[in-house]
């Protein structure tokens, strides 16, 4: 077909073309006659050779097709992936500066903190608010940076303010904190210790434990009527209400104790000695005698316990009257002031940039304004309690009366030295606190150690009444503790070898604590940041006696001559305490009835107060 239409081109050109020309196009087209009718192999290849190139060429314009297909496909997700970018671009340019605006709107005008060089509360200048969270760049060279920087600039700065909405409802809880309702507030501890420690008599023992366990219910109807109860984990083993820990015999093989909670202190009191000199006052605690309380946390920034502690501490079920003089006059509440913040040191540091190095990048925060606080009322200065209970029948056989008594009377103060409290930063001395207390109990014996320990001669010993005289102050950065726990009178007895015993047990302590960071408005040395201490207790006549157990002379009622206490801690975060202690103990000497060893020990603690 096409060679005709070939053929029928030629003819029709050959009648247009000039006559002296026609001879010659005849004479060709003979020709290519003649040579097709004599290769006529050659000239059939042709067509195929033709459809060979069609067939090929077409090959290649389908492979470009696809190529060209997915070229598109890619271009519609490019396009659809920066659609997304472009909606989460309008959606954060559009909602960050509402989001930043509504807490400006909310601080614009506080209330600055009143400063005053009377009272401890005395106000630093008020903070300057802090920085908003940079607004998003809208300029035209912005908007040529990559779609993805501009994209992440902004999420960082909507999770910046998502944590600072956070932290502001955190900080709304807290300010109803540990309250379960209107009249009970929950608090509590939990403290682990891990130990490598010394004896007079054996090896050296490792030892992981919890030390304590405790909830804390504080309970105020009103401001006359008040109450605590304090549950306290007992693993059981203690020599005070053990439970299984009785030897099995006839193998003398030491039980297993059994794991409880226990009712550890509680009180009622009725009154307020803020506005009445005379409260009425009933519960089971500890009895006011030296520096214990009965919460050793408390009482004393060492791992350990002293030993003025160890030994006269009194837990009694008491009632009876305290008082406070004079009644400070009625007057308008402190003005809230702005403390600064003690910062730790060691640990949260070293913490923090080990998880950057290890990867771990926070997300900005919003810094805040801190909360000014409102310090209560100084106390009156001179305070004491007169505490009735009944003592055991194990020291008075058969007695049918409430015949111990608890008495104590102290005196408190402080001051600042006349210099308002921005410009003791630099101060060693001021302001300065102190509390010098004396204590009287009408039977000493009736402390949990010496009770549990000395229990079978105790009909022997009797009543012996004992005194305590405490000091506890603080001079800037620094605080002091001295104390001296004595009975009045011998106590003497057979032991069961027969020789007759006396003693008059007295032990004393003295520690000094400094507080790293310190400001002037810290109320309470160790209480927060990087602290460190060195306390130091010792005893007199404390040597114990010797009883038969399974015919074995065993020595009981037994203390250290002299104990050392090294120990450094920090508080990590906020309720978050760490803590390690070096301590030795200088056992008495032979011819007292001691050993004449030295034992060491090293402790860990973790302590999580909230």
């Amino acid at each position: 077909m096409l060679w005709g239409k070939r053929d029928e081109l030629v003819a029709g050109s050959e009648r247009r073309w000039h006559a002296a020309e026609t001879g010659i196009v005849k004479s060709t087209a003979r020709s290519w006659h003649c040579d097709y009718s004599r290769y006529p192999l050659a000239f059939g290849a042709v067509p195929a050779l033709f459809s060979l190139m069609l067939f090929v060429s077409s090959y290649a314009a389908a492979a470009e097709n696809e190529d060209i297909a997915a070229l598109r496909r890619m271009l519609g997700e490019l396009k659809a992936e920066n659609r997304k970018l472009s909606e989460r671009l309008s959606a954060l340019e559009g909602t960050s500066p509402a989001r930043r605006t509504k807490p400006t709107e909310v601080h614009q005008h506080p209330k600055p903190a009143v400063t005053a060089a009377k009272h401890p509360p005395t106000g630093v200048s008020p903070p300057v608010d802090p920085p908003p969270l940079p607004a998003p760049d809208l300029s035209e060279a912005a908007a040529k940076r990559p779609l993805h920087e501009r994209v992440r600039e902004l999420e960082i700065g909507w999770a910046a303010n998502e944590n600072a909405t956070r932290q502001i409802l955190r900080d709304t809880l807290n300010k109803t904190g540990p309250k379960i309702n209107n009249f009970l507030t929950l608090s509590g501890v939990v403290e682990g210790v891990a130990s490598r420690a010394g004896s007079f008599t054996g090896p050296t023992q490792e030892n992981l434990s919890l030390g304590t366990a405790e909830l804390d219910f504080d309970i105020k109807l009103s401001d006359w009527l008040t109450g605590a109860l304090v549950l306290h984990f007992d693993s059981g083993t203690g020599a005070i209400f053990p439970t299984g820990n009785q030897p099995v015999v006839p193998t003398n093989v030491p039980g297993v104790g059994v794991d409880r909670f226990t009712l550890d202190r509680t009180h009622v009191t009725v009154g307020d000695l803020m506005q009445f000199p005379i409260a009425a006052r009933f519960g089971v605690e500890v009895l006011h005698f030296g520096t214990s309380t009965g919460v050793a946390r408390l009482d004393t920034l060492s791992i350990g316990t002293p030993l003025t502690t160890e030994v006269f501490e009194n837990r009694q079920t008491a009632g009876g009257l305290e008082f406070a003089w004079p009644t400070p006059p009625r007057q308008p509440p402190p003005a809230p002031v702005v403390v600064p913040r003690v910062s730790p040191l060691v640990v949260a540091p070293a913490v923090s940039q080990l998880m950057r190095w290890l990867g771990y990048t926070p997300l900005p925060e919003r810094p805040f304004r801190p909360t000014p606080v409102t310090f209560p009322f100084d106390p009156p200065p001179f305070y004491g309690s007169v505490m009735a209970y009944r003592g055991s029948d194990s020291v008075i056989p058969g007695r049918t009366k409430i015949d111990d008594y608890n008495a104590t009377l102290g005196f408190r103060t402080r001051g600042h030295c006349g210099v308002p409290y921005d410009q003791l930063k630099d101060s060693l001395i001021c302001p300065w606190t102190l509390d010098f207390h004396v204590d009287y109990n009408t039977s000493v014996f009736e402390s949990r150690f010496l009770h549990s320990s000395y229990l079978p001669f105790l009909s022997q010993i009797g009543r012996i009444p004992g005194v305590a005289a405490s000091l506890k102050t603080s001079f800037g950065p620094f605080a002091f503790v001295g104390e001296v726990n004595t009975a009045l009178q011998q106590a003497r007895f057979f032991d069961e070898f027969g020789i007759t015993r006396s003693m008059m047990p007295m032990t004393w302590q003295a520690s000094i604590a400094y507080q790293f960071d310190w400001n002037p408005w810290v109320t309470e040395i160790g209480a927060q940041g990087n602290f460190v201490s060195v306390g130091y207790s010792g005893s007199k006549d404390m040597a114990g006696v010797s009883i038969l157990q399974s015919g074995v002379p065993t020595r009981i009622g037994f203390v250290p001559q002299h104990r050392l206490f090294l120990t450094g801690g920090e508080w990590v975060m906020d309720g978050l305490k760490v803590a390690v202690e070096y301590s030795a103990n200088w056992d008495y000497p032979v011819s007292s009835g001691g050993t004449g060893r030295v034992a060491h020990g090293a402790f860990g603690l973790l302590q999580l107060n909230f």
